[in-house]
């Protein structure tokens, strides 16, 4: 996997990950290349951030009820007062970027504007803060066991409750934690 090109997939956290920041962390990667990685923990909510309190406080208007529900998601412990949206769609915001074909990460106001009215966003996360990793940083973790890879999926991704998401990912490449040996990775 280190020469593999991770964008688009999960990084699962190995339950012998040593950084309690990540542990039973589900990161969706977004950006993969030569210069390192960029990635959005999607597992774990903020109880007491509500989006629509977040977008009040930017002083935009919330006129969608669901979206004075919805839980805003701790992205990483990278810049967590930045706020990142995770979406489906295309990249068709200020400051947007295509993942996947159907998946996009924007960081432009422009965006909060519609979501708060219940305009132009299908499914969205909000993430406050990201994960990142140096050059080769990744590669290094994924050869000492830290982490399993799994590739992405819209309904992992937006639909399964927060709480699933890492066992769920984990299923889906047939792995089980509880049989797991702490020795993954080295021979």
């Amino acid at each position: 996997m280190s020469k593999a090109n991770l964008t688009h997939h999960f990084l699962i956290a190995a339950p012998e990950l040593s950084d309690p920041r990540f542990a039973q962390a589900l990161i969706y990667i977004c950006r993969h290349d030569k210069y390192g990685a960029l990635g959005l923990m999607v597992n774990r909510p903020l109880e007491q951030a509500r989006v629509g309190k977040l977008l009040e406080d930017l002083d935009i208007e919330v006129t969608n009820r669901q979206v004075m529900e919805d839980l805003a998601l701790e992205g990483g412990p990278m810049y967590p007062e930045v706020g990142f949206v995770l979406h489906t769609g295309q990249p068709e915001w200020a400051s947007s970027f295509a993942i996947s074909e159907n998946v996009c990460i924007t960081t432009s106001q422009d965006i909060l504007k519609r979501i708060a009215a219940g305009q132009g966003v299908g499914h969205y996360q909000l993430c406050l803060g990201h994960a990142s990793w140096g050059k080769k940083q990744l590669e290094k973790e994924l050869g000492n066991g830290d982490w399993l890879v799994c590739p992405a999926d819209l309904n992992l991704l937006f639909d399964t409750p927060f709480e699933e998401r890492w066992q769920i990912a984990a299923d889906k490449i047939g792995v089980n934690f509880d049989y797991l040996s702490s020795d993954i990775g080295h021979a």
